[in-house]
C-alpha cells in the first residue's frame, strides 16, 4: 500500500523583519531663527540605537503651486530668475502667507504671477520637499481660466507666461528641463489627472 506523505497546500509563511526603533530626541538647540524659517540641531538617538546630532529646516509657512490648463489643453508655465537657481521654468505658486489656506494661496499665487484666474479648482496632493525640512508643497489643478493681468511682487519682476501643450511640459519634466521638484511632480500629476478624465 502506497502512503505517499499528505502534499501541504498551506502558503509559505512570510516572515517580516521586525520595525526598527523609532528616533528618539534628548534635547534641542536653535541655530537660525528668521521670519521664514527655523534651522535646528537636534542630540538624537538614532534607528540603529547610535546617538548623534540630526540638523533641519523648519518653514513657517508651505508652498502651492498650480497647473492651469486652458482650453486647447495648454498649461501656463512661468519663467523667472530665481537668486539661488538662475532661470527657472514651473508652474505658477510661491509660500503662503502665516495661516492661509492652501487653495486661497494657490490663486492668489496664480493670480499675482500669471494674472490668470480659475473657475474649476482640483486639488492634486501635497508633496514633502526633502528630508531635512518640513515645508509641504500643496498641488492644484485649475481649470475653466480667465486670462488677466499679471500682478508681480518684487522677487517677481520680470517673469514671463509661456504656454505649453501639456505633453511637452511632460517630457520637459522628463528630462529634466523643470529643475524645481515640485514643477516635476505637479505636471505628472495632473498629466495622469487629465488622463483619467478624459478616459472615464
Amino acid at each position: 500500500m502506497n502512503t505517499a506523505p499528505p502534499v501541504n497546500t498551506a502558503p509559505p509563511v512570510t516572515r517580516q523583519p521586525a520595525a526598527p526603533a523609532p528616533w528618539h530626541q534628548h534635547d534641542r538647540t536653535i541655530l537660525l531663527d528668521t521670519p521664514s524659517y527655523l534651522i535646528h540641531r537636534d542630540r538624537v538617538t538614532r534607528p540603529d540605537g547610535t546617538e548623534g546630532a540630526f540638523e533641519f529646516h523648519q518653514a513657517r509657512v508651505d508652498g502651492a503651486l498650480t497647473v492651469a490648463v486652458d482650453d486647447r489643453g495648454r498649461i501656463a508655465m512661468v519663467r523667472y530668475r530665481s537668486y539661488v537657481h538662475g532661470e527657472v521654468l514651473t508652474p505658477p505658486g510661491g509660500g503662503l502667507e502665516p495661516g492661509e489656506d492652501p487653495l486661497e494661496g494657490a490663486r492668489r499665487e496664480l493670480k499675482e504671477e500669471s494674472g490668470i484666474t480659475a473657475a474649476s479648482w482640483r486639488p492634486l496632493g501635497e508633496t514633502a520637499l526633502m528630508t531635512r525640512s518640513t515645508a509641504r508643497l500643496h498641488m492644484f489643478l485649475a481649470r475653466d481660466l480667465t486670462l488677466g493681468r499679471q500682478e508681480p511682487t518684487g522677487t517677481e519682476t520680470g517673469m514671463t507666461v509661456e504656454w505649453w501643450p501639456l505633453e511637452d511640459a511632460v517630457a520637459a519634466a522628463m528630462d529634466g528641463r523643470l529643475l524645481l521638484s515640485g514643477a516635476v511632480m505637479s505636471v505628472l500629476m495632473a498629466a495622469r489627472a487629465l488622463d483619467a478624465a478624459g478616459r472615464a
